[in-house]
């Protein structure tokens, strides 16, 4: 719930015309123009997922207000512009109807303007402490990221914290470890690897350029990376590269000729990424992201790893592996399964570079 609210000595408003983009059921009577004198003008906004919490929290909210300001009406004014996560119109409606019902229950003088109506008004504020405060008000976490998965639409808007995915509930947790820096990035990617090495059954990992970007890679991570391709048939391995960087393409040119038996037997799957500027390593229990030390430049990685974060959990790690192939994969050339059609990945993301620079220059 969105406040916006004005210490006025004198403000005037008026219903001009009915909103023709909400339910009309919802649009209350209208009134006539109507001034005050000394009020609190209160704009106020429900929001998807507000509830009693929220109407407690704001009513407090006001009263100390009041009690700053000194004794005087609030008028409470409707304004659903001020929120992007705007609550449906009868949930609104009812929610105002209870904080007005709540602020009188409190000892407030509260004039509630009508709801649905193009409204003229004019605000003539004191400008003095108090004259202009805004106030949000998001109730429990849960609240707060179901708002967020609803933005990014992973969650429908009708959606209660209940219904969130179960992975999404690592975050809200704070399972996620935040890699302070290189080396102990670096350690939790070998680590990674190890447990692959150490686990019973079939092993995979899912990376993208983890890296490959180093202008000092460290050896032993390569090379523990190499020895499960070498040693652990049981292991198979998902590698995505920018291909159109001619650093990584060689590098992939050189995996397709050092392990031609794991590349034809598919234990080593290799794939073109568009991603330049960020790095994973994905097992099916645990996600490692790792980010650059400097912004990416035109033509390069982004250079030395400066963090990570990283997560040891199976639900947050199986829809990452869901997204690598989804988001993190080129899908124009899928998997590259030939040294051929290397090559051809490769002449013609050439091209396509080629092509940009000439239309840039």
């Amino acid at each position: 719930m969105i406040l916006d609210c004005y210490q006025c000595s004198s403000c005037h408003f008026e219903d001009m015309e009915p909103s023709t983009r909400i339910d009309p059921a919802t649009i209350s009577p209208p009134q006539t123009r109507a001034s005050f004198n000394n009020v609190l003008v209160v704009f106020v906004c429900v929001e998807r997922y507000d509830g009693r919490e929220e109407l407690e929290q704001v009513a407090t909210e006001l009263g100390s207000l009041i009690t700053m300001l000194g004794k005087r009406p609030i008028v409470l004014c409707p304004n659903v512009h001020l929120s992007i996560d705007k609550a449906p119109e009868k949930q609104a409606v009812s929610l105002i109807g209870e904080l007005d019902k709540l602020l009188k229950e409190r000892g407030q003088e509260v004039h509630r303007l009508s709801f649905g109506y193009h409204k003229r008004y004019g605000l003539e504020c004191n400008g003095n402490v108090g004259s202009v405060v805004g106030r949000r008000f998001y109730g429990s976490e849960h609240k707060q990221f179901l708002r967020l998965m609803t933005r990014l639409g992973i969650c429908p808007p009708e959606s209660l914290p209940s219904d969130m995915p179960s992975w999404a509930h690592v975050l809200m947790q704070r399972q996620l470890k935040v890699l302070g820096n290189r080396r102990e990035t670096y350690e939790a990617a070998k680590m990674m690897l190890q447990e692959q090495l150490d686990a019973t059954g079939q092993g995979e990992l899912w990376t993208c350029m983890l890296f490959e970007g180093e202008r000092q890679p460290m050896d032993d991570y390569l090379s523990q990376l190499h020895t499960i391709l070498h040693e652990y048939p049981d292991v198979r391995v998902h590698r995505a590269m920018n291909l159109s960087v001619p650093g990584f393409s060689n590098a992939a040119r050189h995996l397709f000729r050092r392990f031609p038996e794991a590349i034809e037997s598919g234990r080593l799957r290799m794939y073109n990424s568009r991603v330049s500027d960020i790095e994973f390593l994905l097992s099916r229990s645990a996600v490692l992201l790792a980010f650059p030390q400097r912004p990416r430049k035109a033509e390069s990685h982004a250079g030395e790893i400066s963090f990570g974060i990283y997560c040891k959990d199976d639900d947050f790690a199986k829809n990452l592996i869901q997204w690598y192939g989804a988001f993190l994969v080129d899908s124009k050339f899928g998997w590259i399964r030939t040294e051929s059609d290397l090559d051809a990945a490769i002449s013609e993301l050439e091209e396509e570079a080629f092509e940009q620079g000439q239309e840039e220059g």
